[in-house]
Formats: C-alpha cells, structure tokens, sequence
C-alpha cells in the first residue's frame, strides 16, 4: 500500500462512489474529515463533479468550488487520474487570490489594448509582467522528501514559460539538493518547439549540475511523440501516472530507510 500520508500536496484517493479511501496529512489542516469527496464539494458544483469525475471521462482537469476550513466557497483546480481497479487519484491546487488578481488584470488590459492603440506602449510593460508571473506560477516546486521534489505544468509550454520557471527549478534543485524532480505533464497543452528545446536544456542543466534525475509523469500521445526527441545523454525516466511515481517514491523512501 503506497504511503501517502506525508506527501504535502492536498492528495486525495476515492472510489468510483466517490468515497474517500485515503488521503494525505496535510488535507487534515485544509477539507474537513467527511467519508466521501461530494460533501467537501459545493451544493452548486455537485452536478459538475459527478458528470466529470466519471471513470469513463480518464484523466480530467476541472476547477470546482468546495469547502474548507477557512472558507465554504474555495476555488480549487482538480487533477483527477483513473486507474485499472476503478479509484482515482485526486490532486487539488487552490487557486489563490493572487492567480485570480493576475489573470482579471490581463484580460483588463487585454480588452483595453483593443479598444484602442494609444495606450498600447504604456501598458506594454505591465501585461509582460503579470504574463511572466503567470508563467512562474505554471511550474511550482513542491518538496516532497528531502531530496525529491513535484513540480506540476500548466498550459501549453512556450519557449517563455520554459525559460521563466527554469531559473526557479534550478535554483530550489541547487539550495535544496535535490536528487529527483518529478515533472508532472497532465496539465499541459500543446509542446511548442522553442518550449521543447528549453525542457532539454533544463533537463540536461539538471543533469550536469549534480545528476540530478528527471521523471516526466503523464504525458499525452501527442507530448510522447514530441518527447521521444529528447536528447538520451542523460538520465531521464517516464511513468504514466501519479500512483505510479507516488508507488516508486514510496519504495525508494522505505529503501532508503531500511539502510539507515
């Protein structure tokens, strides 16, 4: 049984009932304790979860509102993976205040910047911030043990969002001394070539700085075919799932501690 009561992402496993089989420690500080994952979703986002969270949808993204412990409206970003036995895995990612600020100032100079050209290069440089910070929120560096780390994708992979969270994963990697970074691709869109070159130059930056291991988690066919490009010089390893790289983390942590 994979240990996931350490891992400090909001992690939950449940059933094709929607019943909560288990989940990590730190949703105890975060959801209320309830047996099944519906009552920690809103009553008007309730009919959304059950048509997507289906096991015949697979793997899904969606946003839903549901319940914490501070606030009984919260807007969470839901990564759900389906497996053989019929359980899912499910990831939450709450999306902040400041996403929300972000994302409500762009569309603003957006629709500005087509109503008229005479503001154009006086907002020029505040859209160009608030898309790099969007692009730095993309790729956060969550520490899952001392030496191994999940950094989740979203979107599609530009050559400028590579290059914006690259500066960030090889400064967590080098502080932290990371062996392992697990890259999870279920978010992301379409890999575009520049963004491609800037993921092997990551990947091989990573490498040469200390060995340090890639494992790219969830990759589309359309990615695969893409990523089977990728330079094999260095050491870089793919699983289909988050259980699986959960599992592999497990086994490599108890490994670990049995030699202590």
């Amino acid at each position: 049984m994979i240990n996931t009561n350490n891992i400090p992402i909001l992690y939950f496993q449940i059933n094709e009932d929607y019943e909560i089989i288990r989940r990590s420690k730190v949703t105890s500080s975060k959801f209320p304790n309830v047996k099944g994952f519906l009552e920690l979703i809103d009553g008007d986002s309730i009919d959304k979860a059950k048509r997507y969270l289906d096991p015949k949808n697979g793997d899904i993204e969606i946003e839903l509102v549901m319940k914490t412990f501070l606030s009984p409206f919260s807007l969470f970003q839901v990564r759900v993976s389906w497996n053989m036995d019929h359980t899912a895995e499910v990831v939450c990612l709450e999306k902040t205040a400041e996403n929300d600020r972000l994302f409500t100032q762009i569309d603003r100079l957006r629709n500005r910047l087509e109503d008229t050209n005479y503001e154009l290069l006086e907002k020029k440089d505040e859209l160009e911030k608030a898309m790099k910070r969007v692009d730095e929120l993309s790729g956060p560096f969550i520490s899952l043990t001392d030496s191994t780390a999940l950094v989740p994708l979203f979107g599609d992979l530009t050559a400028e969002k590579v290059e914006t969270i690259s500066d960030k994963i090889l400064k967590n990697a080098h502080n932290k001394n990371q062996d392992s970074l697990y890259f999870d691709f279920t978010g992301v869109g379409e890999i575009k070539k520049e963004g491609f070159e800037g993921l092997q130059r990551l990947f091989k930056t990573l490498w040469y700085m200390g060995e340090i291991k890639a494992i790219i988690i969830g990759i589309s066919p359309q990615q695969a075919i893409v990523m089977n490009q990728l330079d094999t010089e260095y050491h870089l390893t793919f699983v289909s799932t988050l259980r699986e790289a959960l599992k592999s983390l497990n086994k490599k942590t108890k490994t670990g501690a049995d030699h202590v």
